[in-house]
């Protein structure tokens, strides 16, 4: 599933301010914990993501940050490639292992993928966030970055299936058409029945559902160019099921505003 962690920052930064026991109500019908909840929100202050004061959470501006940095990853992928790979480069201590783990796992999500050991590739500039999470872990001193053309041994789509885990997702996403379709289709059926209308707050955990599912494909897929990528690419027939399910589920919130705030940005 998409991570906690992440799903509590996109929450906060919606709603701006929440609390511990608004998040261990929400989580406890999706299986979760108190004491998770608990340590999901402490690893989020050790990494300085949030702030808590009188039991009540914000983002702080790393937070913040770190959100639009996952944002970048699909917004820029919608750019025209240049052919043109960033690389990030580095040889972390053994001692620091720990940490050099974290960092390797935060690159991936960004969208970079291993083409040798301790070197990383992404077709798009995402340097900015790579400092962003580099700052966080305390390793900017071993890391080095830049740009180049590959004049011999081009990135085919062939080599990018080797790096990436484009194939898995490519399933995923096709998975993630299917279930969505036999939803849309289960709750187009149940809108001829109003009286079979579910609580928003149940409405609230099929959205939360639904973002998980789709969630968790988006943190894995590196969002490579077109020319990179396995045919066919289901990616965008799940946007548009993923969407057409949420414009289904999110007009029943509208009524609790509570709820509402948690999936829709406050203005």
């Amino acid at each position: 599933m998409i991570s906690l962690e992440k799903q509590i920052l996109y929450m906060i930064q919606h709603r701006h301010v929440i609390t511990a026991a608004e998040l261990i109500e929400i989580y406890k019908d999706r299986g979760k914990t108190e004491q998770t909840i608990r340590n999901a929100l402490s690893s989020l202050k050790q990494k300085g993501y949030i702030l808590a004061e009188e039991r009540r959470y914000t983002l702080t501006e790393s937070g913040t940050a770190f959100i639009q940095s996952l944002q970048l990853k699909i917004s820029g992928s919608n750019s025209e490639w240049d052919g043109r790979w960033h690389v990030v480069m580095f040889r972390i201590p053994e001692q620091f292992r720990s940490l050099r783990n974290t960092f390797r796992r935060e690159l991936v999500q960004i969208g970079y993928g291993l083409l040798y050991d301790g070197v990383f590739i992404c077709p798009y500039n995402r340097c900015a966030s790579v400092m962003q999470v580099a700052r966080l872990t305390g390793l900017e001193k071993w890391i080095r970055m830049g740009s180049l053309d590959l004049e011999h041994g081009p990135v085919t789509a062939d080599l990018a299936e080797q790096i990436w885990p484009v194939q898995a997702v490519n399933e995923k996403y096709g998975l993630f058409s299917a279930w969505a379709s036999a939803q849309i289709d289960k709750w187009s059926a149940a809108a001829a029945n109003p009286a079979a209308e579910p609580s928003p707050w149940n409405v609230l955990l099929l959205v939360l559902e639904l973002g998980e599912r789709f969630g968790e494909i988006l943190l894995e897929d590196p969002f490579l160019p077109e020319q990179l990528l396995p045919k066919p690419w289901q990616k965008e027939q799940a946007w548009e099921l993923y969407n057409q399910h949420l414009n289904q589920l999110v007009p029943l919130l509208r009524s609790e505003s509570h709820l509402f705030s948690l999936i829709v940005p406050i203005d």
